[in-house]
């Protein structure tokens, strides 16, 4: 993942989580939890669990926090609704 451009990362398709499935997931461990927005927002208002990949780091941060590329993990960015 490392050599991918964050736009070939962006035509990946994947599936989608609810809002209501993500919040009945949230303490569930086996789900990795992505704030890809930027600092400050990240800072004030992040999800239980959430760790911070900006997206315009996704390259060269998610081969380091997200090795294993099989596990659940939903991503949300901009607002969470």
């Amino acid at each position: 993942m490392a050599s991918e451009s964050v736009a070939a990362i962006r035509t990946h398709t994947a599936p989608e989580i609810t809002r209501d499935e993500l919040m009945l997931r949230l303490r569930d461990p086996s789900l990795t939890i992505v704030d890809a927005r930027f600092g400050a927002l990240y800072i004030e208002e992040h999800l239980p669990r959430a760790i911070n990949i900006p997206v315009s780091e996704v390259g060269t941060l998610a081969p380091k926090l997200l090795p294993d590329r099989s596990a659940d993990i939903a991503v949300y960015c901009a607002s969470f609704t």
